[in-house]
């Protein structure tokens, strides 16, 4: 097992040029095997390593079971940070499914750039996985099962155990003599994923020799699938251009009815955002696509939606930001940080305000309340905000969220679009750049 996870090791921290490692640690036989390979290679390379224990606390032992794995992580010469999951799932919700995003969002806090995690999903994990999602009716991406390499947080995830069979780490542990904790849940049949292990795989053993072998041999020809359906979307995406947080209706239509839905999976997830589910897909692609242009359409899941606008799917929060009511002060000469974006004061060649205007007024901060107006430098009539919004094309519910720069209590500015005709000069001054962060990930 040893050459094969350093193997696997050396790949992945050469593709994502790692510089520090992080275990995933549970404390069971398949982490444990983990940690005492990896923490070697680490050794060997001169990386940093640091172990990660999630305490879901299910179990009256987890606190006990978070101790034994820092004094495990301890003797091998590594930190071992301990994390516990707050709160519980909400009704209905599954509990396999609540605990394991939990996890990950607790994990993905420590990728920062740089970052390397691992987790020890082995070979069998694999079967049992792509078996799980042909019950579930997945397509190729699903099929293709748990990828060797992905992005978490600021860094990566990847997965060096994933050509080693349960058999092989079984052997591993034994021949160094880690002794793993024993989590009753893994043998709970309440849980899906422990009755294929249990029951339904052994049958297919029995009925069908070499099934487990072709479930892995699926996994692996659902990848390739997947990947070159996921070459044909970029280059779909890439060629109209835009923002990434966006996907025209025209790049959807070039891509066709069976390739769309494929084109808006891969658009998400190239900024970082889970798939909806089956009913959402088809709400985007169908009711979403066909509302009025004035109706202000929406589709969410969890903490994500689309939203439409002028031919354009837009990919938000689902609960968008509220801006304060009462206007701020602001030291023009500092960056302001918003929540959802950035606002500065920045030079200016062609129509700005003046340096010294700026410098002895009065600079506030605040955000469209309805009615108000302004006359861009260069037009010919003031006109009201909501109209000129419409003229430049900003999406309905980002318009409450732009700033809008006052001077001694008049509208100066909106920033990243205009200076107001009164305070606007020719030539060099001060502009200001707004950066809306509402779309970004990670």
């Amino acid at each position: 097992m040893r050459e094969a996870v350093w193997a696997a090791l050396d790949r992945l921290v050469s593709d994502t040029q790692a510089v520090r490692l992080v275990i995933a640690f549970s404390g069971g036989r398949d982490s444990k095997a983990l940690l005492h390979a990896a923490a070697e290679f680490a050794r060997a390379r001169a990386i940093a390593v640091t172990a990660a224990h999630v305490d879901h606390g299910f179990a009256e032992a987890s606190g006990a079971w978070a101790s034994e794995c820092q004094a495990e992580a301890r003797a091998l010469g590594i930190d071992c940070v301990v994390m516990r999951v707050a709160g519980t799932p909400p009704a209905g919700a599954s509990l396999e499914a609540w605990a394991r995003e939990q996890r990950y969002a607790l994990l993905a806090n420590l990728c920062i750039e740089g970052t390397l995690l691992l987790t020890a999903h082995h070979q069998d994990d694999q079967r049992e996985t792509v078996l799980q999602r042909v019950l579930a009716g997945a397509g190729p991406h699903g099929l293709a099962g748990i990828p060797v390499l992905r992005r978490c947080g600021q860094g990566h995830l990847g997965r060096p155990l994933l050509g080693v069979s349960r058999a092989a780490i079984a052997a591993y542990a034994q021949h160094h003599g880690l002794h793993a904790i024993e989590d009753p849940a893994n043998a709970d049949e309440r849980f899906l994923r422990n009755r294929l292990r249990r029951r339904v795989l052994p049958l297919l053993d029995e009925l069908m020799p070499g099934a487990r072998a072709g479930l892995l041999r699926l996994g692996q020809l659902q990848g390739e699938l997947a990947r070159g359906l996921d070459v044909l979307a970029d280059g779909l995406i890439d060629r109209a251009g835009g923002p990434a947080w966006q996907l025209a209706d025209a790049t959807l239509a070039a891509a066709g009815r069976d390739l769309a839905p494929f084109v808006l999976r891969r658009a998400l997830a190239r900024i970082g955002v889970p798939r909806p589910g089956t009913h959402q897909l088809q709400a985007i692609l169908g009711s979403l696509r066909q509302a009025r242009a004035d109706a202000g359409p929406v589709v969410c899941w969890g903490d994500h939606a689309v939203r439409r606008y002028r031919n354009c799917l837009y990919f938000t929060p689902a609960v968008l930001p509220v801006p304060p009511v009462v206007p701020r002060p602001w030291s023009w000469g500092e960056m302001l940080e918003l929540p959802w974006g950035r606002l500065r004061a920045v030079s200016g060649t062609t129509v700005a305000i003046a340096p010294e205007c700026l410098e002895r007024a009065d600079v506030t901060v605040s955000f469209r309340a309805g009615g108000e107006r302004c006359k861009p430098a260069g037009r010919g009539n003031s006109q009201t905000l909501k109209k000129l919004f419409q003229d430049w094309g900003v999406p309905p519910w980002e318009r409450d969220l732009i700033p809008l720069i006052h001077i001694d209590g008049q509208l100066a500015a909106v920033a990243g679009y205009c200076v107001c005709a009164p305070f606007a000069v020719p030539g060099k001054g001060v502009v200001f750049e707004w950066h809306m962060g509402l779309y970004q990930r990670g």
